[in-house]
């Protein structure tokens, strides 16, 4: 398998807004980009795998994702766009699946939190008590305080993290946090 980076993660929030409006976990593996994202899209909180083909070469980028948050799940071509693209077995090596997952759960564990799940009461408490906005998925409180603030919509990115994956994702996904 292709040498791969440590796992890199971007979130962006508005605190008076719908919240959430993205956060994305994404790992290099020679000239590829795999990842998985969530944020807000209409009031909706979808989530996905990505695959960014071709990412560090000269050929074009294509933009693969999954049609749900299964990473062994049905996978669209989301770009380039092509007449017809029906669901199709995950373009992601099998030892990279596993690695999605493991990283998605770790990503998950460290940054956000489920605003449904009884055991996040305590997290869902501090938000209303600090009139902060939270949607479906929100960031962990413990982690707010790293992200930038200086703006409208507050964001964090690991240092390693290649802010063109965020830019290209922007341009192709689904999330309202677009370009």
């Amino acid at each position: 398998m292709t040498k791969m980076n440590e796992p890199t993660s971007f979130l962006a929030y508005t605190p008076r807004g719908p919240g959430l409006m993205c956060a994305v976990m994404s790992i290099v593996a020679g000239n590829d980009v795999y990842g998985w994202y969530t944020g807000s899209a209409s009031g909706e909180f979808p989530a996905a795998f990505f695959m960014l083909e071709h990412y560090y070469s000269t050929h074009e980028t294509a933009f693969y994702r999954s049609v749900e948050d299964d990473v062994y799940g049905d996978w669209v071509l989301a770009y380039p766009p092509l007449a017809i693209d029906t669901g199709r077995s995950p373009p992601v090596p099998e030892p990279m699946c596993h690695e999605l997952m493991r990283a998605q759960d770790a990503f998950i564990a460290e940054w956000l939190f489920y605003a449904d799940d009884p055991a996040a009461a305590e997290e869902v408490e501090w938000y209303h008590e600090h009139e902060l906005a939270l949607g479906s998925v929100a960031i962990r409180h413990a982690r707010l305080n790293r992200l930038d603030h200086r703006d409208v919509v507050w964001t964090y990115a690991s240092p390693a993290l290649d802010l063109n994956i965020i830019d290209l994702l922007r341009e192709r996904w689904p999330l309202d946090y677009s370009l």
